[in-house]
């Protein structure tokens, strides 16, 4: 198993956590109700100074344990969360570059951040494991769906360079059946979109990449659809040279759901995230509208995305509660 899920999958370790006088496998969030929210800009505006953070701690990563701290409000239409956690160094290495022959991928990947929710509280052992729930081990292999077709649950996935320039958190869900695409078998998908999301930046014939930035915008690590321009001319790119391995636009549509910003600083990313309490995709969303209920969830980091590159909540269940 590749990719997104096998990621996710090692959610299965359990990890530490500090404070609060929840058990250690249920840590409470608590969301405070606000009459508005706050900016989504990856800065801490004033409305996040009255709420008390949730400290935990993620383990299993090529940091060591890393502490998450995390915030949530809510106003009658949205919810809202603040995540920081430390990383020494900002990871946006999803780029192609030029060894004065052919086009080549950097090494590394983007820092990403995982959040999973179990959308309908179906997932019966999730309380007490955690995303462990939906981990199934079979030899060496582990495979993350979950245990029926009454399962489901909500995905959502910032990343650093492919979403986080164009404001949003990819939308995706996890369900039971396993279907083939390309080379692994996943059970998770992305929700609906009618159009945006990030695009390859390569011309599988020609082997290089097919887009650059337009004349007057500043070259860097993310090239956004309307920066973009075919490139007509390859003979002007020199050895060293580099560019983006996706176009960028946010997703219309349900993938687009989740508004997020982030911003690294001094060793540190602020991440924002708001989302509406009700989407209107009740297969594929968890809807935050039941005040009383508890609303499950999972966290993971991940450092510069390669591989076995990230930290988790393992074991340890989340539990939101709208105060």
């Amino acid at each position: 198993m590749t990719s997104l899920g096998a990621k996710l999958a090692v959610l299965v370790i359990s990890a530490l956590v500090v404070g609060g006088s929840a058990s250690a496998a249920e840590i409470e969030v608590a969301a405070k109700k606000v009459a508005e929210g706050p900016v989504i800009d990856g800065k801490v505006d004033k409305v996040w100074d009255s709420v008390k953070a949730t400290k935990v701690t993620a383990s299993e990563g090529p940091q060591g344990e890393v502490e998450i701290s995390l915030k949530a409000v809510y106003t009658d239409k949205d919810v809202y969360f603040l995540f920081q956690w430390p990383d020494k160094t900002m990871s946006l290495n999803r780029l192609y570059e030029f060894t004065g022959k052919e086009w080549k991928k950097v090494k590394g990947g983007e820092d990403r951040f995982n959040l999973m929710w179990d959308s309908n509280n179906t997932i019966k052992e999730f309380p007490a494991k955690g995303c462990t729930a939906v981990c199934h081990k079979q030899g060496k292999e582990v495979t993350l769906k979950t245990n029926g077709p009454s399962e489901r649950m909500d995905v959502w996935h910032w990343k650093a360079q492919r979403s986080n320039p164009a404001g949003y958190a990819d939308d995706q869900w996890l369900g039971h059946e396993l279907k083939k695409v390309g080379d692994e078998e996943i059970a998770r998908g992305n929700d609906a979109k009618s159009a945006g999301g990030y695009s390859d930046n390569w011309d599988k014939d020609a082997k290089r990449p097919k887009y650059t930035f337009k004349e007057g915008v500043k070259p860097g690590p993310a090239l956004s659809k309307g920066d973009a321009v075919e490139i007509k001319d390859y003979g002007k790119f020199k050895a060293g040279d580099r560019l983006p391995r996706e176009v960028l636009e946010k997703p219309v549509g349900s993938r687009g759901d989740i508004g997020a910003k982030a911003v690294w600083d001094k060793g540190r990313w602020t991440l924002e995230l708001k989302r509406a309490r009700d989407t209107g995709d009740k297969e594929n969303d968890i809807q935050f509208t039941d005040p009383a209920r508890s609303y499950y969830f999972g966290l993971s980091v991940h450092d510069n995305e390669g591989d076995e590159e990230h930290s988790h909540t393992g074991r340890n269940a989340l539990k939101l509660l709208l105060k």
